[in-house]
Parts: C-alpha cells; sequence; structure tokens
C-alpha cells in the first residue's frame, strides 16, 4: 500500500476502532448501546440502527466503486435501509469495515485522482468523505444515546 492510501486506512482504522483525537471510534460509541433503543426516534430524526444501516450503505457503495464496479447506486431503499435485529446491523457494518479495508489496499494510488464514475469527485474526494460521512453520523448516535438516557 503506498503512502495515501495507507494514510486514508489508518484514518478508518482509527475513526471505526481505535482511539481518534476527537473522542470515541465508532464502535466504542456503539458498544454499550442496547438493542431496546436503536429503533427510538427524538422528533422526526432518524434512529440509531438507521444511521447504522446507512453508514454500511454507503461504506459498500465507496467499496464496490473501488473494486471497478462503476453502475453500483445507493438506492432509497438501500441509503436508509428497514432494519432488521441490532446484532446484524452491527455484523454489517463490521463486514463492511474489513472489506473497505482490503478495497483501500488493493487500489491503485496512482488512481486517486480519477474521477469517481457517475459523480463530481475523486476517488481521493470519496475515500477521505467516507471517513468524515462515518464521524458525522457517529456524533448523530453519540446525541440520540445522550438524550434517549436523560
Amino acid at each position: 500500500m503506498k503512502s495515501e492510501t495507507r494514510t486514508i486506512s489508518q484514518l478508518l482504522q482509527h475513526s471505526f476502532e481505535k482511539v481518534p483525537w476527537y473522542g470515541p471510534s465508532v464502535m466504542e460509541t456503539l458498544r454499550d448501546i442496547s438493542p431496546s433503543v436503536v429503533e427510538k426516534k427524538i422528533g422526526h430524526s432518524h434512529n440509531i440502527i438507521e444511521l447504522v444501516l446507512h453508514m454500511t450503505s454507503w461504506r459498500v457503495f465507496v467499496t464496490e466503486h473501488l473494486n471497478g464496479n462503476d453502475a453500483y447506486e445507493v438506492s432509497e431503499e438501500m441509503n436508509f435501509p428497514k432494519p432488521g435485529s441490532w446484532a446484524d446491523a452491527v455484523t454489517a457494518l463490521k463486514q463492511s469495515q474489513a472489506r473497505l479495508l482490503e478495497a483501500i489496499d488493493r487500489f491503485p494510488e496512482d488512481r486517486l485522482d480519477e474521477v469517481v464514475p457517475s459523480r463530481p469527485y475523486k476517488f481521493r474526494v470519496m475515500l477521505h468523505g467516507i471517513v468524515q460521512h462515518d464521524i458525522y453520523h457517529i456524533g448523530q448516535i453519540s446525541l440520540l444515546k445522550r438524550m434517549q438516557s436523560a
């Protein structure tokens, strides 16, 4: 793995399961969430399980595009899919992490400045964006957790 893809991979690993500088990682935030609260909504917000499934859908999108599946899109149904069990949602998120890291490892660094087919941005932007996307939604999940325990 070259330097930029290695850096992106490390950012993804830190934000997902290690100790990122900004606070709790994705998995640390999800670790103590009770299945009894994951479908509770506050106002018109998405609930915790919907946000986790949404994160997974976009991680799959990135993985598919890194693997050359230029036609892959996230449909409306996939963007915020109907929830199943909390355990299944967390397992799918963990699996998406492993697959995404593998795809990044295989992706040629000299393609980072190529435009992602059917998108107005480059692979480099998409890869940094998926890290930011996770952090954004884990912030929402943290707020939902706090509001539900208050």
